[in-house]
């Protein structure tokens, strides 16, 4: 599903590719809460997403939510139209659901 980094910062970069739906989810989000555990931060690379559903949208929700619970950070970088789709389907806009990010 991708793969991961540490950054000068302690952040943990993840890239994800293809689906981001409920098939993956899973495997995701244990990811995303042992980065938590182990490092400042995540910041999230969605480049290679090609498909998400709203079970993808329910886990970046949560992972903010989680991180902002933790007093950690996530952001998001890169540019997948399966995202903005998924996330404007659900009627949110892109801009206030992520704080994204220039580059990873």
């Amino acid at each position: 599903m991708g793969s991961e980094n540490q950054d000068k910062d302690g952040n943990l970069v993840m890239k994800i590719e293809g689906s981001l739906s409920a098939y993956e989810v899973g495997d995701l989000k244990n990811r995303l809460l042992t980065g938590f555990a182990n490092h400042q931060g995540i910041i999230l690379d969605i480049n290679g997403v090609t498909e998400c559903d709203t079970l993808g949208i329910q886990l970046l929700l949560s992972a903010r939510k989680t991180a902002e619970k933790l007093n950690k950070t996530f952001n998001v970088t890169g540019d997948s139209q399966a995202i903005q789709d998924a996330v404007s389907g659900v009627g949110l806009e892109t801009e206030a659901f992520f704080c994204f990010l220039k580059e990873a």
